[in-house]
């Protein structure tokens, strides 16, 4: 069976009004009149979700069946990714620039050794690998930044010069613990694969990848919050430290439906679930098993799903 939101359901997750248990919330935010009962449960993958939830939102008032059909959905089909290389449009390879030790800890950090300036966007852009680091393994560094990120976006060549030798460092650091521990997600993939999940829905190109990256930090953090993890304090400071870098901290508005389509599922834990790296506070990372319905009460928290 097919259902759909009623303009009362639509009505209920704006005003919060009936109050829904938490699985009930979630199904009404992935209700979207285009998949049917099994392939949203599928898709959900949750132990206290099942047939009786629809029956539940319908005598409620909340949802409306539209129809029966056993015709796979056009959006059940993988979304494509776009070539690693190439444009999403035509596939065309484009050349591939090599990039110096320096640009991979952010490519608006190279104005320190150019001429000319680099625009705002991308050293603000450079700044979130800057933080992320920081923000998984180097209080002070953290500290340093909060007190000092007004001279790193204005480029101030002493000021550049100690956080690219000091991220340099830190991440040599990072990646020997890695190799010596055999870690696995890295600290230095916090916010990477939520990012990549932002930018291959919205296309390569709408953010900077760096941007990509802060609002992934923001994610997992929301996603930290949610599981009882990250202390609050710590999740404002980084919210507030990315906003002064000058990158975006207000997550896209899409359908959950989206969202939980390119989440990446982890393929040898309980069914359903993502590892990702989150943390318990600044310099403080913890890699987790986090459910789907987990991330989408996130995502509802924080503003970034479609009712």
């Amino acid at each position: 069976m097919i259902y759909e939101k009623t303009p009362g359901g639509r009505q209920a997750l704006l005003t919060r009004k009936p109050e829904l248990t938490r699985p009930q919330r979630i199904l009404l935010l992935l209700i979207d009149g285009t998949r049917n009962d099994v392939e949203l449960l599928r898709l959900l993958v949750s132990s206290q979700l099942d047939a009786q939830a629809f029956i539940q939102l319908q005598q409620l008032g909340l949802i409306a069946a539209t129809s029966s059909t056993n015709t796979p959905q056009p959006s059940q089909q993988t979304p494509r990714s776009p070539p690693a290389t190439g444009t999403p449009e035509t596939g065309i390879e484009k050349p591939v620039r090599k990039l110096s030790p320096l640009a991979r800890i952010g490519q608006g950090l190279l104005a320190v050794l150019q001429p000319r300036e680099e625009p705002p966007r991308e050293i603000s852009a450079g700044l979130a690998e800057v933080v992320k680091c920081a923000a998984v393994a180097d209080a002070g560094l953290f500290a340093w930044l909060e007190g000092h990120v007004e001279e790193l976006r204005s480029n101030l060549p002493q000021a550049v010069a100690h956080v690219v030798q000091c991220v340099t460092q830190l991440r040599v650091e990072i990646e020997t613990q890695d190799r010596q521990l055999r870690r696995s997600p890295s600290p230095l993939d916090f916010g990477i694969s939520l990012g990549g999940v932002i930018e291959s829905i919205l296309g390569y190109g709408h953010y900077l990848h760096g941007e990509a990256i802060g609002l992934g930090m923001l994610l997992s953090t929301e996603i930290g919050q949610t599981l009882g993890v990250q202390t609050e304090p710590s999740a404002q400071r980084l919210k507030e430290l990315l906003q002064r870098c000058g990158l975006p901290v207000q997550l896209p508005q899409l359908a959950v439906a989206r969202w939980l389509e390119l989440l990446p599922v982890d393929k040898t834990g309980p069914a359903g679930q993502i590892r990702l790296m989150l943390i318990e506070d600044v310099a403080k990372p913890v890699a987790l098993l986090v459910p789907r319905d987990v991330v989408v009460e996130a995502l509802d928290r924080a503003g970034a799903v479609v009712v």
